[in-house]
């Protein structure tokens, strides 16, 4: 059985279909702008003196940073030449508090469907070292983000408890988490 020469000389320059390549780029500056987004939550409530949940959001952008370098990663692996995408400037008006874990939950959700956009575009390309890349990373760990986020939503909406006891609540179960890993 003879391979399409369309698809050996696309290998041979790169182990990533140009249509997964255009995708995992622009994914690139999502999760570098998710960084940016959870680093102004991160001053939001350094202002607000709540320094626990300053720490946690801190934590959240490492965590889209580190994602980014994934991508990096993975794309430098397959020797894919490309140059950095533009990050958009965060422009978010945040009314309270509890706002942020919406807008958190929201992105995250958002984040999953790109994700998930880029697993059917390896799948539809028969690119399977992309597709098992991205169910062993990416898609692991948007599922734990998307899931953490709407717990935390779910402790933020709470009106019976102050937000020092929140942002305790939050940062500890965050932290133990992040050290069972």
């Amino acid at each position: 059985m003879k391979v399409a020469n369309k698809n050996i000389e696309q290998r041979r320059r790169s182990g990533i279909s140009e249509k997964a390549v255009k995708l995992l780029v622009n994914q690139i500056s999502h999760e570098l702008y998710n960084h940016n987004l959870y680093r102004t939550f991160a001053n939001y409530f350094a202002v607000q003196g709540l320094d626990k949940l300053k720490t946690y959001y801190i934590a959240r952008a490492d965590e889209e940073n580190l994602h980014h370098q994934w991508i990096v990663d993975r794309l430098n692996y397959a020797d894919v030449s490309y140059s950095y995408p533009k990050v958009d400037a965060v422009d978010v008006d945040i009314k309270d508090n509890f706002d942020t874990f919406v807008k958190t939950l929201d992105k995250e959700i958002e984040t999953t469907d790109l994700i998930y956009d880029i697993v059917n575009t390896a799948k539809e390309e028969n690119d399977w070292e992309t597709f098992n890349w991205l169910q062993d990373t990416l898609v692991k760990e948007q599922t734990e983000e998307e899931h953490i986020s709407r717990k935390y939503l779910k402790i933020a909406e709470q009106e019976d408890i102050d937000w020092v006891t929140k942002a305790e609540t939050i940062l500890t179960d965050y932290e133990s988490g992040k050290a069972a890993e």
